[in-house]
């Protein structure tokens, strides 16, 4: 199943190593268009689904960042049989890792604002996409001070 997960301390060194792989401690919270999501939103189209997913995965990255921060989201993909609902955590499309694991990174997802603009706004932030082999790139740019 593909998870959302808004970049933590303990993700850096997997993006600054170009690991294709990025491992997740149990009890992790994420982000994914679980079946029950979906059984929720009838008629809605799975590609809007994963984005409202992600979206909640960049608002849970922008809370307690500094104002000149931007958002960075991992997509990566584990085993449907590690993850449990955690809905009173992360909304509708919050989920939990059952036990620890690694996930296969299949990209990199950074807002082109930074949080203070993104509150701002009154849209969903931009993502810029990074392909799985571009972590430091995705790290470098979330790292980088957002242009006026």
């Amino acid at each position: 199943m593909r998870i959302y997960l808004p970049l933590m301390a303990q993700d850096r060194p997997a993006l600054q190593e170009g690991r294709r792989l990025v491992d997740l401690d149990a009890g992790r919270v994420a982000w994914a268009v679980t079946a029950e999501a979906s059984a929720d939103r009838p008629g809605q189209d799975e590609e809007d689904l994963e984005y409202e997913a992600m979206q909640d995965a960049v608002h849970v990255a922008f809370t307690g960042a500094e104002d000149a921060a931007r958002a960075l989201v991992i997509a990566a993909d584990v085993s449907d049989g590690v993850l449990a609902a955690a809905t009173e955590d992360g909304g509708a499309f919050g989920i939990r890792l059952r036990e620890r694991r690694s996930a296969k990174i299949a990209s990199f997802h950074v807002t082109e604002q930074d949080r203070w603009a993104a509150e701002k706004d009154d849209t969903d932030p931009a993502l810029l996409w990074f392909d799985a082999g571009e972590g430091q790139d995705a790290l470098a740019f979330r790292d980088s001070a957002p242009t006026a």
